[in-house]
Order: structure tokens, then C-alpha cells, then sequence
């Protein structure tokens, strides 16, 4: 097999792979098996964590009804996301008897994190809409 077929075939497999990997993430957010554990910011980028009891940690739980549904506003937006192919899973983050997988990608900032669909896919209002979204979460952020 020539190098730049086996090069594509390889690309292909890897992609498949992580393209199972976000599915699969996004099945678990929506079934309540993981959801939002932590929120990293840094230069404008959102990082989201998610873990949950079926990676040995707790549910994440809301003080107040309200809170409880920003989380799961939260888990199914992520969700979406993650099966439109605007985010993706970037690595684990394993701490003290926790594991938590970290998803970012164009739609929280980081353009440079390879997804499914790249920015240029994505259509001229839709950035627009995750680029006020992820001030929006910014800003919030910083008033808490």
C-alpha cells in the first residue's frame, strides 16, 4: 500500500475513533451518567470536565432547583456539541480517585483543537452565536 494511502487510512481509523469517543460522551451526558465537574478559562478558551458515578465520582448536584438545571442545560448543550462535532474530547484529567474527561474545541474557544466539523464548516451565525456564548460564560464567570 502506498505511504500517502496508508497515511489516509491511518487519519481515517483515528478519526473514527474519536468521533465514536465524542458520541459516546454525549450519551453518557445525556443519560446523567457524567456531567459538568469543572470549568477551565484560559485566554478566552472554555475547557469543560466532566465525570461522574460511572467513572467513580458523584453526580454533580445544584444547590437550588435553578442550579440544577443550568447543569443540565449545561450537559445537553455539551452534548449537542459534541454529536454536531463543534467540540471534542481533548484527554482525561485523572485526579484523586477521580476521572474526568476535558472537552473543548472551536465552539468554546479554541480554534486550534481538531474536531469533526472544522470552523470553516461551521456557518457564519453559528460562531456568532458561540462566540457571544463563550463571553457570556467568561463573564459569568469572573463575576462569581
Amino acid at each position: 500500500m502506498p505511504r500517502e494511502q496508508l497515511q489516509k487510512t491511518e487519519t481515517r481509523t483515528i478519526s473514527g475513533i474519536m468521533r465514536a469517543i465524542d458520541i459516546w460522551t454525549a450519551i453518557l451526558l445525556l443519560t446523567g451518567q457524567v456531567t459538568v465537574g469543572g470549568v477551565f478559562i484560559s485566554s478566552g478558551a472554555i475547557w469543560l470536565s466532566f465525570t461522574g458515578p460511572i467513572f467513580g465520582a458523584d453526580r454533580l448536584q445544584g444547590e437550588t432547583p435553578a442550579a440544577d438545571g443550568v447543569i443540565d442545560v449545561i450537559d445537553v448543550v455539551t452534548a449537542l456539541l459534541l454529536i454536531v462535532g463543534q467540540v471534542t474530547n481533548t484527554g482525561p484529567w485523572i485526579s484523586s480517585g477521580r476521572f474526568n474527561m476535558v472537552v473543548s474545541g472551536p465552539a468554546f474557544g479554541n480554534p486550534n483543537v481538531p474536531v469533526p466539523a472544522t470552523p470553516q464548516e461551521t456557518s457564519p451565525r453559528a460562531r456568532r452565536f458561540y462566540a457571544t456564548l463563550r463571553q457570556e460564560i467568561i463573564r459569568h464567570a469572573l463575576r462569581t
